[in-house]
C-alpha cells in the first residue's frame, strides 16, 4: 500500500491536480459546474481540500495519503473477513499459508489498475465496502443484542453516498436480494433486521443520488457523453480485454460457487449477490474498460475468491466431495 500510495502522488501530478493552471478545472466539482456523475462524487473532494488547507499541504499529497490510508484500511478488514470464515479457520498451516499467499496476490492485481486513471473516490469506496462487509459477516460468539452494528451498516451506506451513491445503493439492494431468496438471514442480523437494514440503506442512498442529481446540481449533464453505453461496450472491441483481464478471478469465481452451490461465507455471497447487480448497471451506463469503477467490489470479493480456491485445492486432494456448509447455501 506505500507503494500505491507513491504511485497515486504521480497519478495525480500527471492528471494535474498540482498545476496551478489548471486547478479550477480541476475543482470544478467543489464549485458545482462540472458533468455528471464527477459532480455527484464530492465527499472525498470535501476532506482532501480540508485536509490540504488546514495541513498545509498541496492536494496531490491529501488524495494519495488518503488513498494510503483507505487502502491499508480495506485489505487489512479484508484480510480478517478472509480470517473468520469457515474455510480458512478450520484449515492446517499448509492450507493457511495458501490462503494468505493467494489472498495477498488478488489484492496486488487488482490494486495494479489504479495506475489507469485513478479516481479520488475510488480507494475511500474501498475502504467503506470492505467495512460494511465486515459488519455483514456473523461474529463467531454472536451477540444477543447488537444494537450499534445496524446504526453503523446505515451510516456507512450514507457516507458512500456522499461519493459513490451507486455503490451503496447496489449494494444493500444485493444484501437485500440475498436475504430475501434465502428467506433467512445467516448474516450478522437476524432476518426482519437484515431486510430493515439492507431496505433503508438502499432507499437513504438512492434519495442522497436523487438529491445530487434533481436538487443540488441540476444543472450537470453528461457533456458529450451518451448516457447509455451498453451498444457502444459491445461494438468496440478494444474496450473488452482489459474488462476480461480484470474480471478474470472473479468469473473462476462464480463458476466454483454455481458449481459446488455451497460456501462457508454467507457475507460474501450477500456481497457477490451486489456485485452482480452493480455489474449490470455498470455495462449498461458505464464504460467497461474503466475497471476501476468496479474495483471497490472486487476486493470485496477477494475473500470469497480465496475460500472458492482452498476448497478447491481441498477437495482435489481427496476423493469424497464433503459439502462444508452446504446449509448455509
Amino acid at each position: 500500500m506505500a507503494g500505491v500510495c507513491y504511485l497515486d502522488f504521480f497519478a495525480y501530478r500527471a492528471q494535474g491536480w498540482a498545476d496551478p493552471a489548471m486547478l479550477p478545472t480541476l475543482t470544478a466539482r467543489l464549485r458545482g459546474v462540472a458533468d455528471a456523475p464527477d459532480q455527484y462524487r464530492l465527499g472525498v473532494l470535501w476532506l482532501a481540500q480540508w485536509v490540504a488547507v488546514h495541513l498545509h499541504v498541496a492536494m496531490t499529497m491529501s488524495l494519495a495519503v488518503m488513498d494510503g490510508v483507505c487502502g491499508i484500511v480495506a485489505v487489512l478488514l479484508l484480510f480478517q473477513v478472509l480470517e473468520r470464515t469457515e474455510v480458512y479457520s478450520q484449515a492446517g498451516a499448509v492450507e493457511q499459508w495458501f490462503g494468505a499467499a493467494a489472498f495477498v496476490l488478488l489484492m496486488l492485481w487488482w490494486l495494479l489498475w489504479l495506475l489507469w486513471l485513478q479516481k479520488p473516490e475510488t480507494l475511500p469506496a474501498a475502504a467503506v465496502v470492505a467495512m460494511m462487509l465486515r459488519l455483514w459477516q456473523p461474529a463467531p460468539m454472536p451477540q444477543k443484542r447488537d444494537t450499534g452494528r445496524p446504526v453503523l451498516i446505515l451510516l456507512l451506506s450514507v457516507v458512500l453516498a456522499t461519493f459513490r451513491a451507486d455503490v451503496a445503493c447496489l449494494l444493500n439492494v444485493g444484501v437485500l436480494g440475498y436475504v430475501l431468496v434465502r428467506r433467512e438471514s445467516r448474516l450478522a442480523l437476524r432476518f426482519p433486521a437484515a431486510v430493515t437494514v439492507s431496505l433503508s440503506g438502499a432507499v437513504m442512498a438512492g434519495a442522497m443520488q436523487l438529491w445530487l442529481a434533481k436538487i443540488a446540481y441540476p444543472q450537470a449533464g453528461y457533456g458529450l457523453v451518451k448516457f447509455w453505453q451498453l451498444w457502444p461496450n459491445v461494438k468496440h472491441g478494444t474496450r473488452w480485454p482489459p474488462f476480461v483481464v480484470f474480471m478474470l478471478p472473479l468469473m473462476w469465481m462464480m463458476v466454483q460457487v454455481w458449481r459446488r452451490r455451497f460456501a462457508s461465507d454467507a457475507a460474501g455471497l450477500a456481497m457477490l449477490c451486489g456485485a452482480v447487480v452493480y455489474a449490470g448497471l455498470w455495462v449498461s451506463i458505464g464504460k467497461i474498460d474503466e475497471v476501476r469503477v468496479f474495483l471497490p467490489f472486487a476486493l470485496a470479493l477477494g475473500p470469497l475468491v480465496v475460500e472458492m480456491a482452498m476448497l478447491r485445492v481441498r477437495l482435489s486432494g481427496t476423493t469424497e466431495v464433503v459439502p462444508l456448509a452446504e446449509s448455509q447455501m
